[in-house]
């Protein structure tokens, strides 16, 4: 068996920050959700609504520890269902957000969060 092979350009952390997201198509009313990782290239977040591969998204990411958010612009790439206990409390998505437009010193912002804040193996 040989090594496995890291496909993911960014360095991601688990956190549980809030994210705040506007449809960009729809202008629909902006919604607030938790993410499940973070990095420089994109973010996950548990979502409790319909988001979709290839919605737009403006994004308003604010990490801990810091009172100003981070804007980006980013694209749906994956959505995954599932559901937590009860089936009546309704589904969940984990959805898989790239970066499309971002400041080069916000991605910065957050790959100095990441790197400080993530246990390495030894």
């Amino acid at each position: 068996m040989g090594k496995l092979e890291e496909r993911r350009k960014f360095v991601r952390l688990n956190i549980l920050a809030d994210v705040l997201y506007t449809k960009k198509a729809l202008s629909e009313q902006e919604k607030v959700y938790l993410t499940k990782n973070i990095s420089g290239g994109g973010i996950c977040l548990i979502a409790y609504d319909d988001l979709h591969e290839s919605d737009i998204l403006d994004l308003q990411i604010y990490l801990p520890e810091d009172k100003a958010p981070i804007t980006a612009l980013g694209r749906v790439a994956w959505v995954n269902e599932f559901v937590v206990g009860d089936t009546s409390v309704g589904k969940r998505l984990d959805v898989g957000i790239e970066f499309i437009e971002i400041k080069e010193n916000e991605r910065v912002k957050i790959d100095k969060y990441v790197f400080t804040h993530v246990e390495i193996d030894g």
